[in-house]
């Protein structure tokens, strides 16, 4: 299997949903190249509308077009697109519920070596406040593919947290496929399961080889939906285990850690949670799996946090 660039994916994903509905448009915060924008701009040039450095003014464009019955997708780096213009979004698209896509380009660390000030690790914290706002975390090319689709499809707004690395496709089970609001049992629960979303998925399943290795067995779940989160398949994976682990590119705080001690707490839920992410405040920068794996969060440094925490 080859890597893809999920940038690229996402370019030809929304170029093919704008041939099937004219009502297609796309927005951008002087990131259209980045986005992976430029095959729709090409074809639609009078589709596309480019909002500046000025993410404030681009949701609420995003929201106008809404409202009189366009489907807009506005992209721009994942930091600017939701802390700069958090009150557009709670406002203007969570509580008035408008049919808008906002794709939170290079997520979480993925600006590596643009430092903190470019890395998106607060904002599912930050989004998880806003009504009726869904929140996706694709983690490889097909997850980008599949995430688009449903968004547009989908009758509100949706945040897409956008990976920028090219990765392999990680494997799904056998029959099913991307859903708004499903998680995904990769390997099954076990005394150990290690609880991911977004890029993190593949490294818990690598660190689930390690682990096998040194005669460990690892259950692992994707959680591709933050928001809804699928309770019924986190929960049944959380009461078969006696260690949970969940992993992701955030801050340990309000981001898929918070949302899995929550449904723990709430449902008396008794096994051992640890959650594995970015320390608040955290500034570094660099190559961004070097930066992956400094955090303590490459296959290898899980499994081995993983040992540390169970012996």
């Amino acid at each position: 299997m080859s890597k893809r660039d999920p940038r690229k994916v996402f370019g030809e994903t929304l170029l093919e949903l704008g041939k099937e509905n004219e009502k297609v448009l796309a927005l951008s915060c002087d990131s259209a190249a980045g986005s992976g924008m430029s095959p729709f701009i090409t074809a639609f040039p009078d589709r596309y509308v480019e909002c500046g450095i000025s993410e404030q003014t681009g949701i609420d464009v995003a929201v106008g077009l809404a409202l009189v019955g366009y489907k807009p997708v506005i992209s721009a780096i994942a930091p600017f697109i939701t802390y700069r213009c958090y009150e557009q979004i709670r406002n203007d698209v969570g509580y008035a519920k408008a049919n808008v896509v906002i794709a939170g380009s290079s997520s979480g660390l993925q600006q590596a070596t643009l430092g903190s000030s470019h890395q998106a690790v607060e904002d599912i914290a930050v989004l998880r406040a806003v009504p009726n706002l869904v929140i996706l975390n694709p983690g490889d090319p097909y997850e980008v593919d599949m995430a688009l689709r449903q968004a547009v499809a989908y009758n509100g707004p949706v945040y897409i947290r956008m990976p920028r690395a090219a990765v392999e496709d990680n494997p799904y089970p056998a029959g099913e496929g991307f859903e708004i609001g499903k998680a995904y049992v990769l390997r099954k629960p076990a005394t150990i399961t290690l609880i991911a979303t977004g890029m993190m998925t593949a490294q818990a399943l690598a660190a689930a080889d390690v682990l096998a290795e040194k005669g460990v067995e690892a259950g692992v779940v994707n959680v591709p939906t933050l928001k809804p989160i699928d309770k019924e398949t986190v929960l049944a994976a959380c009461r078969a285990s006696e260690y949970v682990f969940t992993v992701e590119e955030h801050i340990t705080e309000g981001g898929l850690g918070s949302i899995v001690a929550e449904l723990m707490a709430e449902e008396g839920v008794t096994a051992k949670l640890t959650r594995f992410g970015i320390p608040e405040g955290a500034s570094l920068n660099g190559p961004y799996f070097e930066l992956v794996d400094a955090h303590g969060l490459s296959g290898a440094k899980i499994a081995e946090r993983v040992l540390e925490r169970i012996k």
